[in-house]
C-alpha cells in the first residue's frame, strides 16, 4: 500500500476502521464470469501462498499511467526516458532536454495530484526568470462595464444552487434546498446549475442579473477559497460591484463531512443559504484602493529549497534577501552524497552556492536569525540579527524554507543510543562515503523501515525513507559485496520511477 502523501495513510487508516473497506494483499490470476448468478469470481494468491477464489458483483481494475508523449514531445523537440516519459534532470525534474521548455506532472513521470501542482508551479517559476526582461509588455487591461449604481434600492437577490456533480446533489436534495430559497425574503430568483462556476453558467449569471434586475447574488456551491475570485468577478462584468456577492459552502461543510447522513445534510444546507441570504441583503459596495508592493523578497533558511526559491526569486529580476542561521549553506544536503538515480548532491550543492554568491540580486545573511516580521502582503518590515549587527530589511514577499530535521529515536528504542551499532540512515551514507573502512568487517545488514513515522505520534509516511533504505542498501552492496542486505518493512514505497532502481 503506497500511502506516501500527507493525510494518505490517515485516508487509507479510516477506510479500513470506519467504512468497512476490506485491503486483501494479494496476487489476482483471473476473473471469470459465473453462472447463473452473473457474478465475477476472483482468483488470487494471498500472503501464506494459498489459492483463494471469491464472488463479486462488481470489478474495478485499478491502472497505471502509460505515457502518451511521444507526439508533443516530437513537436516541442524534447528527449524522451526509456518508458516515455520526458527526460529530465534529477535536481531539476522541470527542466526538459531543451532550453525554455519545462515539463510537469505526469508528462514527468506517474505522480499525483498534490506533487503535480507543486511541479506546475516550479514550472512557471522557471519561465519566470526566463521572461523577466519581457515583463509586462503583454498586459491588457479588462474593460468593464459602468457599474450600476443600486443606492436607495431594495434587495433583489439571485441565488444560485450547484449540485457540484454528485459531489453535492449526491448527498444533499438540491432540488429540495432550491424551493426553500425561493421562500426567503429578497430573493426574486433561485435555480440550481450542474456546475456554478463552468464557463456557459457565469454567462447564464451574467444573463439572469439583466433579467431579472438583480442587485446582489449568493451561490451555494464549495469553497470561497478557491470560487470567490471567480463569482465576484462575474458579478463586475455583470455590471455590478463584486462586493455584493455572497457564498455558501454547501459541499466542504454539507454534503461532504455529513455523507451518511443526507437529510441532516440538507437541512444544514438549507440553513447556511438562509445565513448567506441575509447577509447579502446587508452587502453595500465597497471600492478597493491601492497599496504599493515592495518588489523584494526574503528567504528564510539556506537549503536546498531555500536557495532554489532565492535563485528563482533573483533569475526573475527581484531583490532576494537569503537568511541562514547557520555559518554555511546547504542544510541537510551537506548529509547527503548522492541520489537514488546517481547524482552527484555535492557537485549540485557546490553550484547551487556559487550561483547564490555570485548572483547580482541575492543579498546573503549567514549566521544570522529573523528577530521579528512585521507588515503585511506587499509591504514586510523584518528585523534580523547579524554578525555585524541588527539589519532591517523592507520586502514584499517571505518565503520560508527552514527545512526539517532527521527525526532521532528515543534512547533505548531499537537499542539505539546505547549499541553503537545501531545508527540511521543518515548516519550510515556518510559512513559509507567518508568512512568506508568502518563498515570493512560488516557481513550482515538489516534496515528498519518506518522508525518513529506511521504511528500515533506521526500518522504520516515520511515519503523519503524506503527510497533512502535502496540507495544506501545498493550503495553498500557494492562497497562490501560479501555483507547480506535485510529491509524490514511494512510497505516499500519507491514511487514513481524510483521502481527502475
Amino acid at each position: 500500500m503506497r500511502a506516501y502523501g500527507k493525510g494518505f495513510d490517515e485516508y487509507y487508516n479510516k477506510a479500513r476502521d470506519q467504512m468497512g473497506v476490506r485491503y486483501v494483499r494479494c496476487l489476482a490470476s483471473y476473473a471469470k464470469e459465473m453462472q447463473p448468478t452473473k457474478n465475477i469470481l476472483i482468483g488470487y494468491t494471498d500472503e501464506e501462498g494459498n489459492t483463494v477464489e471469491e464472488e463479486f458483483d462488481l470489478v474495478v481494475l485499478s491502472v497505471g499511467i502509460e505515457p502518451d508523449a511521444a507526439a508533443l514531445a516530437e513537436a516541442a523537440g524534447i528527449e524522451l526516458d526509456a518508458h516515455g516519459f520526458a527526460a529530465s534532470s534529477d535536481f531539476s525534474p522541470v527542466v526538459t532536454s531543451r532550453p525554455g521548455v519545462f515539463v510537469c506532472g505526469a508528462m514527468e513521470s506517474p505522480k499525483d495530484i498534490p506533487d503535480t501542482v507543486v511541479q506546475a508551479s516550479a514550472s512557471a517559476g522557471m519561465a519566470s526568470g526566463g521572461l523577466s526582461d519581457s515583463r509586462g509588455e503583454l498586459i491588457a487591461k479588462t474593460e468593464y462595464p459602468p457599474e450600476r449604481d443600486i443606492s436607495g434600492e431594495e434587495p433583489r437577490i439571485g441565488a444560485v444552487i450547484c449540485r457540484c456533480g454528485t459531489n453535492i446533489g449526491g448527498v444533499v436534495d438540491v432540488p429540495d434546498v432550491v424551493e426553500y430559497a425561493k421562500t426567503l425574503p429578497n430573493v426574486v430568483f433561485a435555480e440550481e446549475r450542474l456546475y456554478a462556476c463552468s464557463q456557459d453558467a457565469q454567462e447564464w449569471i451574467r444573463e439572469k442579473v439583466k433579467e431579472h434586475g438583480l442587485n446582489r447574488l449568493m451561490v451555494a456551491s464549495c469553497t470561497p477559497r478557491t470560487h470567490q475570485p471567480l463569482f465576484r468577478e462575474t458579478m463586475r462584468t455583470a455590471g455590478l460591484n463584486k462586493y455584493l456577492f455572497e457564498m455558501a459552502n454547501i459541499r466542504e461543510h454539507c454534503s461532504w463531512v455529513h455523507m451518511n447522513i443526507p437529510e441532516e445534510a440538507t437541512e444544514k444546507a438549507k440553513h447556511l443559504v438562509r445565513m448567506g441570504v441575509q447577509k447579502a441583503a446587508l452587502l453595500e459596495p465597497l471600492e478597493e484602493g491601492v497599496s504599493p508592493v515592495t518588489p523584494r523578497a526574503l528567504v528564510i533558511g539556506g537549503g536546498a529549497a531555500g536557495m532554489t526559491a532565492a535563485l528563482q526569486l533573483a533569475d526573475a529580476g527581484f531583490t532576494t534577501y537569503l537568511v541562514e542561521k547557520e555559518r554555511e549553506l546547504g542544510g541537510n544536503l551537506r548529509h547527503i552524497y548522492r541520489t537514488l538515480e546517481g547524482g552527484d548532491v555535492r557537485e549540485y550543492l557546490d553550484g547551487l552556492e556559487k550561483r547564490i554568491w555570485a548572483h547580482k540580486n541575492v543579498g546573503l545573511y549567514i549566521a544570522s536569525e529573523v528577530e521579528s516580521v512585521d507588515g503585511f502582503i506587499g509591504k514586510f518590515h523584518t528585523t534580523v540579527d547579524t554578525p555585524e549587527g541588527t539589519v532591517e530589511l523592507d520586502h514584499g514577499i517571505v518565503v520560508v524554507a527552514t527545512g526539517g530535521s532527521e527525526y532521532e529515536p528515543p534512547e533505548g528504542k531499537y537499542n539505539y543510543g546505547l549499541d553503537e551499532r545501531v545508527i540511521t540512515q543518515t548516519e550510515l551514507e556518510r559512513r559509507i562515503n567518508e568512512d568506508p573502512g568502518s563498515l570493512a568487517d560488516v557481513k550482515n545488514v538489516a534496515m528498519i523501515q518506518c522508525v518513529g513515522s506511521r504511528d500515533e505520534e506521526h500518522p504520516y509516511c515520511s515519503k523519503i525513507c524506503c527510497g533512502v533504505a535502496v540507495k544506501n542498501a545498493l550503495t553498500l552492496a557494492k562497497a562490501a559485496p560479501d555483507a547480506r542486505m535485510n529491509v524490514c518493512y511494512r510497505d516499500m514505497r519507491t514511487y514513481g520511477l524510483a521502481e527502475d532502481k
